[in-house]
């Protein structure tokens, strides 16, 4: 804890002195809670039929042994085990953060849990399960011996109370019954279940069921958790953690209904995916499970407690007053993964028509079911199927599910699963971007992103997705490119891992990921912009295929480049390629795979950040524009600064303002380029328009010569606002058009 009382990630010293001997909680290693793997003698099924010990399924694996920590009031936390089973313990210690459980080593109440996408929990043991399908399902577990967790489960256990969750992009909450819905534009929705004992009859949730806008816009936040008595947290893009409380408690959003008028308080840094695996709260006792900060870093499984002594009244202080000791290693072998119920990856990112895909599959499920979607579009959600965004290419086809355990040093070698299936490219599959939907019960629901590129070039337009990029921002096993691991050190991640970032239906958050993609290939199908489909390592494994095409489209963010990849766009921008680079931040930092190609190595021999520009090839040599880190997280339109052909038939003068909205917020944001970087614009650069934040980015044309240019738009924000607005869509059609004569 500092001085000025904010959380941040524990420093590396303060981890290891915990794990000797805890230091300021005053317990030793031999006394710290070995989690979520023992039984705790026999245990009551929600059918009521009793489990014993003995039946224990021994699949469970160290490395991913949870799928979440559900917190259920007095220092209950449930544990959904990947392997489906549901685990009870109670932290006797919360109030002072020390390591005092009952049952310590867990007390399984339950099986066939794997199937939730989520788990929330009322101080009265109400539990609520959410399915991929949108149905909500009851649960209360009647705690008769608060020691030892005997107990039994409510008759009207495993009803479904609500079936209209499938239009949201996740549902968090629980406490005193109420549910939080978080919409694809960010807007949050309260529901409360009012009968509490399974049944679904009118008047059983509050407002017949029908969720009520609470809160508007908060897609800045990456996720949200809640606290009893209307208190959220939530972790903004960027890592801080802020405070909101919900005071009205009734789904009305008048004067009044938020502490601070809906403002958010900042409480905390750093409870971002980069920090921690999980975190949770209970009456102002926050727990959270920080990644494994040593090098090389082990599992990810430490619980920290942290005492929050004001947590519904941070308002009235206007700030929060944490508890002496925060911090406390309260317990371990808490690891968590959020999809280990049903995951799974490619042996390879991209393949050609007459290949075939390798997929390797690890779940608890019995059975799952596996189809390969091409997309124009993000899926809609709770659209199942979307034939508007997709079209099936192959399956459904069933498989037997079978939970894998991770060997050691995965997070660079890889998963290491044996293959399930392979797809087939038959010679009809149009080149595009696909997955491989990985269906279990109730409609839980997985992908697996892989390309189709065309044998030979078809179209004009070649279209790049920057799998790279995503893969430094893939937060599953813990650790990436961005995870605070103690550094300098070189980082070297497998491809052959799941994708945690994978967002194919709206994750209700900024994204710029595989979800930001997929807002641009939308654009190009509305627009009938024919194109051929690759991914970056196509082009660092041989770049023959690029002088096939008139234009290379770029799409958000193509921030990680190899060396070859580097050099052969300029070779081909040199004789005379376009480039449309759609977003921003590109070519900043290196990457490069290792011998085997199946892993990417981050960052240069010492271990410092691997930038392209520290190496004396400053990016807007190629682009006209390079990052510029001075309005990060700041969003605005743009504003047309000169005349130019590109603006034909979009009504746009100097002076004019366009992109004021977008998915990702104003299309000028996030994280920008501009000419002005190490020295002044180059020649041959054109300024189109300019974001209109301090330090706002530059849309440009550099005209490099023998017919080769580059249109650039500068932001990361840009492709989520084509379809809000018409002017901006015409300009980038323009642009295009320019490119393929």
């Amino acid at each position: 804890m500092s001085p000025t009382g904010r959380l941040r990630s524990v420093p590396r010293a303060a981890v290891n002195d915990a794990t000797r001997d805890a230091g300021s909680a005053g317990f030793t290693r031999r006394r710290v809670l070995q989690g979520a793997t023992a039984l705790a003698g026999a245990a009551l099924l929600p059918g009521g039929r009793a489990a014993a010990a003995s039946e224990a399924p021994d699949s469970a694996d160290p490395e991913q042994s949870q799928l979440r920590m559900i917190p259920g009031g007095n220092g209950t936390i449930y544990s959904q085990q990947a392997d489906g089973r549901l685990l009870w313990f109670r932290h006797v210690g919360r109030q002072q953060g020390t390591v005092r459980w009952a049952a310590p080593t867990g007390r399984e109440i339950g099986r066939g849990w794997q199937q939730y996408t989520h788990v929330m929990a009322s101080a009265d043991g109400q539990l609520f399960g959410l399915c991929g399908d949108g149905s909500l399902v009851w649960h209360k577990y009647v705690l008769t011996d608060e020691q030892s967790g005997d107990g039994h489960w409510h008759p009207g256990s495993g009803n479904v109370v609500h079936r209209g969750f499938g239009g949201y992009s996740y549902v968090f909450g629980g406490w005193q019954g109420v549910c939080y819905a978080v919409d694809p534009d960010g807007d949050l929705h309260w529901f409360k279940y009012l009968a509490g004992d399974g049944t679904d009859a009118a008047g059983s949730w509050a407002n017949d069921g029908k969720g009520t806008r609470i809160a508007t816009g908060r897609r800045d936040y990456d996720l949200h958790f809640a606290d009893q008595d209307g208190v959220i947290y939530g972790v903004r893009h960027g890592a801080s953690l802020d405070w909101f409380r919900y005071t009205a408690g009734d789904g009305t959003n008048g004067p009044g209904a938020w502490a601070n008028d809906g403002r958010p308080i900042r409480i905390g840094d750093g409870w971002e995916w980069g920090s921690c695996v999980e975190r949770f709260a209970d009456a102002g006792s926050l727990y959270c499970v920080w990644i494994d900060r040593r090098v090389p870093a082990g599992p990810d499984h430490e619980l920290r407690w942290y005492g929050l002594s004001n947590w519904r009244t941070v308002d009235k202080d206007r700030r929060p007053l944490w508890a002496n000791g925060n911090g406390a290693l309260v317990g371990t072998g808490f690891t968590v993964t959020r999809t280990a119920n049903l995951q799974g990856y490619a042996d390879r990112w991209s393949v050609a028509n007459g290949q075939s895909l390798a997929v390797s599959v690890s779940s608890s499920f019995d059975r799952y079911q596996a189809t390969v979607l091409r997309l124009d579009g993000p899926l809609t959600a709770g659209a199942a199927p979307d034939t508007a965004n997709s079209r099936v290419v192959s399956g459904p086809t069933a498989h037997a599910g079978r939970l894998r355990k991770l060997p050691a040093d995965y997070r660079a070698r890889g998963c290491g699963w044996p293959h399930e299936f392979s797809v087939t490219v038959a010679d009809d599959w149009r080149s595009g971007f696909h997955v491989v939907q990985l269906t279990g019960d109730r409609g839980l629901r997985s992908y697996v992103p892989f390309v189709v590129r065309p044998p030979k070039p078809v179209a004009k337009v070649a279209v790049m997705l920057p799998f790279l990029t995503h893969s430094a921002y893939n937060h599953w096993g813990g650790h990436f490119q961005y995870s605070w691991d103690a550094y300098p050190h070189r980082r070297t991640h497998t491809m052959l891992r799941p994708f945690a970032n994978a967002y194919i239906e709206p994750p209700g958050h900024m994204d710029v990921r595989f979800y930001g993609d997929l807002l641009l290939l939308r654009w190009l199908a509305d627009n009938d912009v024919a194109y051929d489909c690759y991914q970056d390592l196509d082009l660092h494994n041989d770049g023959a295929w690029l002088g096939g095409y008139k234009a290379l489209v770029l799409a958000s963010h193509p921030e990680y480049w190899t060396a070859a990849m580097r050099s052969r766009l300029e070779a081909y921008l040199t004789a005379g390629g376009r480039v449309i680079y759609t977003g921003g931040n590109a070519m900043y930092e290196r990457v490069e795979p290792t011998e085997d190609g199946t892993a990417l190595t981050h960052r240069n021999e010492r271990g410092d950040r691997w930038l392209w520009r520290d190496q004396g090839k400053l990016e807007k040599n190629i682009f006209g524009v390079a990052y510029n880190g001075a309005s990060f997280m700041e969003f605005a339109p743009y504003e047309v600064l000169a005349e130019h052909p590109f603006l034909a038939g979009t009504g746009l003068k100097p002076g004019a303002r366009f992109g004021h909205t977008g998915y990702n917020f104003a299309a000028s944001g996030w994280e920008v380029d501009t000419t002005d970087v190490n020295g002044p614009a180059l020649p041959g650069v054109h300024r189109i328009a300019h974001g209109t934040q301090k330090g706002g980015s530059h849309m440009v044309l550099f005209d490099r010569g023998n017919g080769g240019w580059v249109f650039a738009a500068g932001s990361l924000s840009f492709n989520g606002a084509l379809a809000h607005d018409r002017a901006m869509s015409t300009l980038l059609h323009n642009a295009l058009h320019a490119a393929v004569q």
